[in-house]
């Protein structure tokens, strides 16, 4: 009996590859499937939030500081808005991010002088994580340019961001949240078929201040105050 030929051995890893590759591509297109749909839902659903909250007009809970001496209370929630970005995948158009946006505003101007290496660091660090525009300006020595202290004018308009991204390959999605606890990103992720209404009503109480779940069962939570 004659062995199994080379040119027929090849032929046979060469199917199984190609059954491979189809099993590949369909759990791609499943899983792109699904996080595109959760993408849908948490803009139709950010979108009507945002709408509701407008005419609300809610209060934040969280208190907010800058510093010892320059904590925010009570700060006004305003101008929600809502967007969403596409991108091209695999040769299709799918979802980038969801975005909603806040602004936690008064009329109010504030100045701050530091002048310890730490403290301009600390601050700074926090400035940015707020989303404010601000003005930083260096007050030196004359005689030996040694900085002396640093001087801020800013005013009280800070953005709370809620981004939620793809993964379309994995079928996942990751929930970037600015501001929510205080001037911190949070990081946390969730399969695609974990994030509908129940899961977004929780984000919703969180917003709002309330209290809330919706970081249960979430994976590779990360927490980075400024």
């Amino acid at each position: 009996m004659l062995a199994v030929g080379f040119l027929d051995d090849l032929k046979r890893q060469a199917d199984a590859a190609r059954a491979a590759q189809t099993i590949d591509t369909a759990a791609l297109e499943r899983n792109t499937a699904l996080a595109d749909a959760a993408c849908k839902t948490v803009f139709s659903y950010f979108n009507t939030l945002g709408q509701q909250l407008q005419v609300l007009k809610p209060v934040s809970k969280v208190r907010y500081t800058l510093d010892k001496r320059t904590v925010f209370d009570a700060l006004p929630m305003l101008a929600f808005r809502t967007d969403a970005r596409r991108k091209h995948l695999r040769g299709a158009e799918v979802f980038d991010h969801v975005v909603m946006q806040c602004q936690l505003r008064t009329e109010q101007r504030i100045h701050l002088v530091k002048d310890f290496l730490p403290d301009i660091e600390k601050l700074e660090s926090r400035l940015r994580q707020s989303g404010v525009r601000f003005d930083a300006e260096a007050v030196r020595n004359p005689e030996n340019n040694k900085l002396l202290e640093m001087r801020y004018t800013l005013p009280v308009d800070f953005t709370l961001a809620v981004r939620a991204v793809p993964d379309h390959d994995a079928g996942w999605i990751r929930f970037q949240l600015n501001n929510l606890d205080g001037f911190e990103t949070v990081n946390v992720d969730f399969p695609a078929t974990e994030v509908g209404s129940a899961r977004l009503d929780e984000l919703a109480r969180w917003l709002v201040g309330e209290p809330h779940r919706f970081l249960d069962d979430g994976h590779n939570l990360r927490r980075v105050e400024a």
